[in-house]
């Protein structure tokens, strides 16, 4: 209008053009969306809710992905979807693709929801249009770990298709450690939280928190929910001989696990003085000029108290500090099965720590283990130059020889292969290394010139210790060694099969003499106090009457005679412990741990199906012996073989973390039903150890 008015036929036509392109976009907004039509008077308002709750990402050709069209993405594609939902989610939660599809269709649910109460407020006209989608049939998410709190429980009228083996587990780790499912709910509020301050901008401790702290406890010893929860610390109590996994991962420490150590803490005290006859030893030369098949300490000291040391891998010295169970300062004895890095580079560290804790006259420590390790121990520390190191003297396994099955290659160059396919016809050889292998370490060592000096701890006494192979307990003409032999403990040593000379330590304690019945004993002598003072025995006659042999009586100046088997009780059988080293056959040690109250084994490989792809059962078997290991299934066999009352694993796969998190606590169960099915012994019998592990080993 203006300088140039537009005619009137003109502007009814623009008006009509305008008019039939509204209607046209009027059409095109009120066509079906996910099976509803919506009135113009309601499309304002639904388009703005739906944009909130499905984005137009989640579209394909126009139309939302339903419940099949979403299986048939990726997980990551999924995610990305969840991603651009204005819906507060925490994505740990949904861990399976059938979790992520189910929570997409969850929320096209509720967008449908909110569709059908807008048009219901329009004109019957737009109700007619209305086309209802059939509903979309729900499926119950997989509840592993609980979300936001809810309970988890596997019953009758749970969906089975919903019910994975993993499900099955982790309710099994729930049932024996509560307080996981507690902390997974507080994890869970947690993080919540945090998500709503980051809109408010206010901060709480969840903030300035690493989310790992909520996965995992962090509790160390007496802190650790196994040690109060597991089944084989039921019905637990304080006892004089304690065992403690200081490390039991293989190969090299990690920040779950420490490498290989084990410890016996043996908390009775000693009065009586150790009387060994024999020579000074710690020369392998002297010793063998001499004709001695075992050297011999000519020390009378006292034999205290104290904690013995069972292998000592990398990091020793700091998994030591770790823990409140072991003092550097009362270690007195430490026993190596073999020359492996993880069962020995943490010696020399381990001798520096207790060094600084002990005085320097107190008795020197005593080294076990297998020939060559007196010189290699020499040469570090006076590489070194740690003069901090407390006395020690170092005892050798002299001629360990490598188990029938293993033979070396065809280029003879010191490696030694299992052979899976030849049987044990070949007997046990009558020479380690020595001689076999002229490059070696144990045949090299006797060439090398350094003598020992008391500036870096070593003195003489250390003995060369031979093997006996007629002894009563061995197997299949296997050698026995008598490593120790304190009086009312010994230790002997078998060899292992393994890829290097090793040995497993048996360590038993003397049996105890039956109590005597005092009730009965002590009215007789009372009733002839008089004729026994003046036979000059008095109230001494209830000793002599204990120390009576079986079969043995004595009579009373009255008459009155008394049978040894009527006032005494039965003697008390001591208890015994066998540690085994790395092994894929512990068959020559299975006389000396007969009847074994605690077997150490090691576990180094497992099947976990599901886990473990592309195997099965019996090739995880055979690469364990291969590499001269074991599964918890060769573990609970020989369990069973000796009859051992309870069965503790260890050396696990680094891949085996040790931590206190839901996946690690129900990998180790896994690892214990193996074992318990395979050694027959109940669940409380049988633990996957972890570090610092403390396990009485009650009397008999």
């Amino acid at each position: 209008r203006g300088a140039c008015p537009v005619p009137t036929f003109k502007r009814q036509r623009a008006a009509t053009i305008i008019m039939l392109f509204s209607f046209t976009m009027i059409r095109s907004l009120t066509r079906p969306v996910c099976g509803l039509s919506l009135a113009p008077t309601a499309i304002r308002s639904t388009i703005s809710r739906r944009s909130t709750t499905l984005p137009a990402s989640t579209m394909d050709n126009g139309n939302i992905a339903s419940e099949k069209g979403l299986q048939k993405l990726t997980v990551k594609q999924l995610k990305e979807r969840i991603k651009e939902l204005d819906v507060p989610v925490k994505m740990s939660q949904l861990k399976l693709k059938r979790d992520l599809v189910n929570f997409l269709v969850e929320q096209l649910n509720s967008s449908n929801d909110s569709s059908s109460s807008a048009s219901s407020a329009n004109t019957s006209i737009a109700q007619e249009e209305v086309q209802k989608e059939p509903p979309v049939r729900k499926r119950r998410a997989t509840p592993m770990p609980p979300l936001q709190g809810r309970s988890f429980s596997i019953d009758a009228n749970f969906p089975k298709e919903a019910v994975s083996p993993k499900d099955i587990i982790f309710q099994k780790v729930f049932d024996r450690y509560p307080s996981l499912r507690d902390l997974k709910v507080q994890s869970d509020l947690h993080v919540g939280e945090k998500e709503r301050n980051l809109e408010t901008g206010e901060t709480s401790l969840a903030d300035h928190l690493h989310p790992s702290f909520y996965k995992s406890f962090t509790g160390l010893g007496d802190l650790d929910i196994r040690q109060k929860k597991h089944p084989v610390m039921n019905g637990m109590t304080s006892s004089d001989l304690d065992l403690i996994t200081v490390g039991t991962a293989s190969c090299v420490p990690g920040v779950t696990r420490g490498v290989s150590c084990t410890a016996l803490r043996l908390q009775w005290r000693r009065n009586f003085e150790n009387k060994r006859d024999g020579r000074d030893g710690g020369d392998r030369k002297n010793n063998k000029q001499k004709g001695q098949g075992k050297g011999e300490s000519n020390q009378n000291e006292p034999i205290t108290a104290g904690t013995w040391i069972f292998d000592c891998g990398e990091s020793t010295q700091l998994q030591i500090q770790r823990t409140g169970s072991i003092r550097p300062g009362k270690i007195s004895k430490i026993f190596i099965t073999h020359a492996h890095g993880d069962h020995s580079f943490g010696l020399p560290g381990l001798l520096c720590i207790m060094g600084q804790d002990r005085d320097r006259n107190s008795p020197p420590i005593d080294i076990y283990g297998p020939e060559g390790i007196r010189l290699w121990l020499r040469t570090c520390i006076r590489y070194s130059i740690s003069r901090i190191v407390p006395p020690y003297r170092v005892h050798e396994l002299m001629d360990i020889p490598m188990a029938p099955e293993w033979n070396q290659g065809r280029l003879r160059n010191g490696r030694y292969y299992y052979q899976l396919k030849k049987k044990f016809q070949k007997p046990w050889g009558t020479q380690g290394l020595a001689g076999e292998d002229p490059v070696s370490w144990i045949s090299r060592s006797p060439m090398i010139n350094l003598e020992p000096s008391p500036q870096f701890g070593e003195i003489g006494g250390g003995r060369d210790i031979y093997p006996i192979y007629n002894h009563p307990k061995g197997v299949d003409g296997a050698p026995i060694w008598e490593v120790e032999d304190e009086g009312d403990v010994k230790v002997h040593a078998a060899p292992m099969s393994h890829g290097v000379p090793c040995v497993g330590y048996v360590v038993e304690e003397e049996s105890k003499p039956g109590r005597l019945r005092n009730d009965l004993v002590a009215p007789i002598a009372q009733r002839n106090i008089k004729a026994l003072k003046e036979m000059g025995i008095g109230m001494k006659i209830m000793a002599k009457i204990k120390d009576l042999p079986i079969g043995g009586s004595y009579t009373f100046p009255d008459g009155t005679i008394i049978n040894q088997e009527d006032v005494v009780e039965a003697s008390r059988e001591g208890r015994k412990i066998a540690i085994c080293g790395d092994t894929a056959d512990c068959r020559a040690i299975a006389g000396l741990a007969q009847g074994a109250d605690v077997l150490v084994h090691e576990a180094t490989n497992a099947f976990l199906s599901g886990i473990d792809k592309d195997t099965n059962k019996a090739e995880v078997a055979k690469d364990a012996k291969l590499h001269g290991h074991s599964t918890p299934e060769m573990a609970g066999e020989f369990a069973k073989k000796i009859g051992a009352k309870r069965l503790v694993l260890n050396h696990f796969s680094s891949r085996y973390k040790g931590d206190q998190s839901l996946e690690s606590i129900s990998i180790m169960m896994r690892i214990e039903e193996a074992a318990v099915k395979a050694s027959g012994l109940p669940e409380d019998k049988v633990v996957a150890g972890w570090d610092f592990m403390l396990l009485p080993v009650p009397q008999n």
